[in-house]
């Protein structure tokens, strides 16, 4: 084998298990799942016309971003 074909399979190998990390790991889960929850409150936002419901869903989406922010840095480990 030579050089190039060296670089190849490690590089094959480097982008294998970047993508089996950023599926498996328990905080790339934890981000999608805030990030389907914000746009679930979202899409409520959008429809909703009553003032309290839109406090009360503004209130939930910060909760939220702080989540996706903070969240699940502290909830997730291997």
């Amino acid at each position: 084998m030579n050089f190039k074909q060296i670089l190849v399979i490690i590089g094959v190998i480097t982008i294998i298990i970047g993508g089996l990390y950023y599926f498996m790991s328990p905080y790339q889960n934890c981000l999608r799942t805030v990030e389907i929850k914000i746009e679930e409150v979202r899409n409520k936002l959008a429809t909703e016309t009553d003032l309290n419901t839109r406090v009360e869903l503004e209130s939930e989406q910060e909760g939220f971003f702080n989540q996706q922010e903070f969240g699940c840095m502290e909830r997730t480990n291997w």
